[in-house]
């Protein structure tokens, strides 16, 4: 051992002797493009070495600690790389040529870069040019439809909403988010990101890219760079756009004489009560909902940003604001960000890199998403007070009532609660980082980061006393108020050595990296205040409701990386990565092991392909496992236990008095450890045509294992059911880029398509036959409908379950063969007083038994898409340009809530509460004059439940949407010398301006819904029960720089 260390040291001061030995001088030159103009930002760099530099806005860069025989890359993103032994030169200007070669492209990957020639894994990538063709005020709204194998869906239309990003299928029944690195800190919301901050987005993809990021990669990880300062160079920019959002689309409900006729001959038809008013009509004026709901959106968003410095120092500075009013009514969503980014040169070879990022919002809306907020426009009874006003509320404040009768109890004046309740919330959030480079010899490069976030959430709700009718009132102002903190703290320290000989190239990376989350949030609800204008705790009657948790998360993580090529032609990759992660598992299942290798092959770089038709032909293959730790509870394998006076509280007794103790309340599982991930990718990267033609062809085959579930065990334990790792699931998929791109003259063109296909099956769940949505999920629509989604083995997660329909029982007699052959006399039972009757719904008798039950259910549709992906072209021609996007998908399915309320007369199945219902049904419905096979008979006690959870519900969610179209123009330069810019846009664009659809709700875009405490998941996808829907927008806007 003693031999060795001598051994090692005198290695390194020999090297160390020869490096100090050689000459070494500064390198000074201009980076042009072909024509002439500077590139800014491009990079150069000894070979072998992490020596390098950037060039400043004037394509100028300065390079020290060169030697004669040192080899200098040039590399700027979109162009050809080029390499120049620097010799005798101390000059060196450059003019790189656009690069219709991809595989020159230089890219974001796991703790550094990469050119596409290099890269072994699957990696796809943005930069901020592409994100600033979409006015986005969300970095995922730039990024849908332009990658493949990325899924992503807009939740809600509602200002500020989230949106889901799904990286090659389901990857766990919990989380299935990506990990975001954010200028190297790991991270699970980016929501709070200003678009124009970020330089380049990469998204790794497959487990070979993904990896070495370990229990966290499971989903996948997107690499997020912000922009950084400039070097001998100030640059300002100012950026603004204005957009007006159209009102949505309505659905035309009945007016209020039409309603009461309808409701007055139905009701009197089933002997079920009506009111007086419907006996005249024409009396009563139309309150149309929708039309005090919607109105005319206005976005403002504005950002500024100086980029700029010296040689030794480099500052990024920006400020933005976002103010975003929405479509629906009391719907507001406001963001200011500030961001700063420094690197400095403190001394040879030591450089310091600092960013922060911080954001502050405030989200508004008092009319919630779901049965018991949005979807009340749609089925409110249709007049107000007797039918005397045609509004919700007069001038004077009053706020109009329904009429005091329980037959129209589940109409709510939904526009006054939106304008009298309080629901604010805000949030603030930090990110910083701090890193230090030391490169000790050529090559060798140390550096240690800390990172910080904060995340800060505060909200509250008032809901004030008042009384619009005996069916309508709040005798008790209530007031909320909930306030949460996540702090995490990141340290890493990394080891990064480079080697280049006689076409060899060797990257090593080793690191260690220690994260922690400290965590806590208290809710409490006061009840009773003396007036509505009161917003204090201590000010209430009495505290009805009060909560709070508080815990830590922890990372403990070792990784290593080998890159090696060799001549261009050959490369391979290999990482580990060993994590821990405390409070979730025993002991024993602390740590796993995270490993993955892959390889390329360059095949255009061989000799026999000379005279080939391929311009790049790279062949692809990889390996690799993933974990997850994310949505299972700390000291989920312990058992929990609740305090009281037994588990029910009904209380021990001992000499007569009531003892307190604890209760068991689950079962300990010491074997739970995190679920995991095996996958494969086989890719295909190619050019023709000269570069023209372009694209990349990817297979995968993701088998995600050791699902967390509640498991069922033998009763006598004391429990039905414990926590264990036994669900599996797959994805198989193929994803297909293509594109073509052309220069004629001054017209510049580039066209791509992208696609994905994935097979998403379930192959094991232990010993359940099926798993539903998780137990806190509460749909906030009618509670007939639950267990409407359901994953078996073989089957999609989140399938929909529920019955057939065989049309419609068209007389009594066909209604009377199938009781004679049912067992208890009923083919299909009622389940009110009123008996099964012509005109409803026919369904079907699945296990042959001669009846209609719960038994008869199966799946009967699935929200995951055959396929999903996007068509985007741009095009320049002098100063003009112009891009267009599309975004698709096909072969999923929607369950249509909104659908069944609208064609149902009475609110909740057999009880006698009218609703109203759309023009479609009211004109379409079965009747003896209009045997329908499709439309239920019209009922107010739906004794048959023709409202059930069926097929007839499920829709087809196949959509093509022109997600974006843009038209700019740059201005002259001739121009711009006037007022001493150096470039000036101003362009016009629309989003979402038609949906090409065969679904006939709203908006086909249906991503995960949520209950009324935000609780849901990958399980309750696909279901439109009331959600915003996403607008038409124009807008207008303005790029400036000096």
């Amino acid at each position: 051992m003693e031999k060795l260390k001598i051994l090692f040291f005198s290695c390194m001061f020999f090297v160390s002797f020869l490096v100090l030995g050689q000459q070494t001088k500064t390198i000074t030159g201009t980076v042009n493009d072909d024509q002439g103009t500077p590139l800014p930002g491009a990079n150069v760099t000894v070979e072998g070495t992490t020596n390098g530099t950037v060039t400043d806005f004037d394509g100028k860069y300065e390079l020290r600690n060169v030697t004669s025989s040192s080899v200098l890359i040039f590399t700027y993103v979109g162009m050809q790389e080029q390499k120049i032994v620097v010799g005798d030169q101390s000059e060196i200007d450059v003019a790189l040529e656009m690069s219709s070669n991809l595989l020159d492209e230089v890219v974001l990957v796991a703790y550094g870069t990469a050119t596409k020639r290099d890269l072994t894994g699957a990696v796809d990538t943005m930069s901020s040019d592409e994100l600033e063709t979409f006015p986005a005020t969300d970095v995922n709204q730039a990024i849908q439809g332009k990658l493949s194998g990325v899924q992503i869906t807009q939740n809600s239309g509602s200002p500020g909403s989230a949106m889901s990003i799904n990286i090659r299928g389901v990857a766990s029944f919990g989380s299935n988010d990506p990990l975001y690195v954010v200028d190297g800190f790991p991270t699970q919301d980016i929501s709070f990101l200003n678009p124009n901050d970020i330089e380049s987005i990469s998204v790794l993809k497959d487990a070979s890219a993904a990896a070495i990021y370990g229990v966290r990669a499971n989903a996948g990880v997107v690499i997020i760079k912000t922009k950084s300062g400039l070097r001998d160079q100030i640059v300002v920019s100012l950026d603004a756009f204005v957009s007006v959002q159209t009102t949505p689309q309505q659905i035309d409900m009945l007016d209020a004489p039409t309603f009461a006729g309808f409701a007055l001959e139905t009701g009197q038809a089933q002997g079920v009560e009506t009111l007086a008013e419907w006996s005249d009509p024409q009396s009563l004026r139309t309150v149309n909902w929708q039309d005090y709901a919607f109105d005319t959106g206005f976005k403002q968003v504005y950002n500024i940003s100086i980029r700029g410095g010296s040689d030794k120092s480099r500052t990024a500075f920006s400020l933005g604001m976002v103010d975003d009013d929405g479509t629906v009514i009391t719907a507001q969503y406001k963001r200011y960000n500030i961001g700063l980014n420094s690197d400095y040169d403190i001394a040879k070879g030591l450089k310091a890199r600092a960013s922060v990022k911080y954001a502050y919002s405030e989200t508004y809306n008092n009319l919630p998403a779901g049965f018991y907020g949005f979807a009340r426009i749609f089925n409110n009874v249709p007049y107000l007070n007797g039918g005397g006003i045609n509004e919700p509320y007069d001038d004077n404040g009053n706020y109009g009532a329904f009429t005091d009768s329980n037959l129209v109890s589940s109409s709510t004046n939904v526009i006054a609660d939106a304008l009298l309740y309080d629901n604010d919330n805000a949030n603030d959030n930090l990110l910083s980082n701090l890193a230090l480079d030391y490169e000790i010899i050529d090559g060798l490069k140390v550096t240690g980061k800390f990172g910080y976030q904060l995340n800060s959430y505060s909200g509250s709700s008032f809901r004030p006393t008042y009384f619009r009718s005996a069916n309508d009132q709040n005798a008790n102002a209530t007031y909320s108020v909930t306030q949460s903190k996540s702090r995490q703290y990141l340290g890493e320290f990394l080891v990064n050595y480079k080697k280049a000989f006689d076409g060899h190239n060797f990257d090593l990376l080793l690191g260690s990296s220690a994260q922690k989350q400290i965590y806590n949030n208290i809710s409490t609800t006061g009840q009773g205040y003396l007036n509505n204008s009161i917003r204090d705790l201590a000010s209430s009657e009495s505290i009805i409701k009060y909560s709070g948790t508080y815990g830590t998360a922890t990372f403990a993580s070792q990784f290593a990386r080998l890159n090696y090529s060799y001549d261009g032609k050959y490369s391979f990759t290999t990482t580990v990565r060993r994590d821990g992660v405390g409070n979730k598992f025993s002991s024993d299942k602390l740590y796993g092991v995270f490993p993955s290798v892959a390889g390329a092959w360059n095949v255009d770089q061989e000799s026999f392909m000379e005279n080939s038709a391929f311009d790049v032909l790279k062949i692809r293959g990889s390996w690799g496992q993933t974990g997850n730790s994310q949505g299972i509870a700390a000291f989920k394998y312990l058992a929990s236990y609740t305090s009281g006076e037994t588990q029910d509280n009904s209380g021990y007794v001992f000499g007569g008095t009531p003892v307190t103790g604890l209760a068991l309340a689950s079962l300990a599982n010491p074997d739970l450890t995190w679920e995991s991930q095996v996958q494969t990718n086989i890719g295909l990267d190619f050019e023709l045509l000269d570069s023209r033609l372009y694209g990349t062809v990817d297979y995968f085959n993701k088998s995600a294992k050791d699902f967390l579930l509640d498991q069922t065990i033998p009763a006598q334990n004391g429990f039905t059911t414990m926590s264990v790792n036994a669900g599996n699931v797959e994805n198989k998929g193929v994803e297909i880029m293509l594109g073509y791109r052309k220069t004629e003259g001054d017209f510049t063109w580039d066209v791509s398509a992208n696609v994905s296909i994935i097979n998403n099956e379930i192959t094991d769940l232990g010993n359940q036959d099926f798993v539903t949505y998780p137990s806190n999920f509460t749909p906030s629509f009618n509670t007939s409908w639950s267990g409407f989604t359901r994953s078996y083995v073989g089957g999609n997660v989140g399938a929909f379950y529920g019955y057939r329909v065989d049309g419609i029982f068209q007389s009594q007699a066909e209604i009377d063969a199938l009781n004679a052959n049912a067992p208890d006399g009923e083919y299909q039972p009622a389940y009110g007083l009123n008996p099964i009757a012509a005109g409803d719904r026919r369904f079907k008798d699945l296990n042959g038994d001669g009846e209609v039950t719960a038994e008869d259910r199966e799946v009967i549709g699935s929200p995951v898409p055959d396929f999903y992906g996007g068509l985007n072209f741009s095009a320049s021609y002098k100063n003009w340009d112009f891009q267009v996007a599309f975004y698709g998908t096909y072969g999923n399915e929607i369950l249509n809530f909104i659908k069944s309320q609208n064609e149902s007369l009475g609110a909740y199945g057999y009880n006698s509460v009218y609703t109203n219902v759309s023009q479609e049904y009211y004109d379409n419905r079965w009747t003896a004059d209009n045997p329908s096979n499709t439309y239920a008979r019209a009922v107010v006690e739906d004794t048959n439940r023709n409202g059930r959870i069926s097929d007839y519900f499920i829709e087809d969610g196949s959509f093509v949407k022109l997600r974006n179209i843009k038209v700019g123009y740059n201005l002259p330069q001739s121009l711009l010398d006037k007022f001493s810019a150096s470039k000036a846009t101003i362009f016009i664009s629309g989003q979402n301006l038609f949906t090409i659809t065969n679904y006939s709700g709203l908006d086909p875009e249906i991503g995960t819904a949520t209950d009324i405490d935000g609780n849901g998941g990958v399980q309750t996808r696909g279901i439109d029960f009331g959600a915003y829907p996403n607008s038409a927008t124009i807008t207008v806007g303005f790029n400036l720089q000096f």
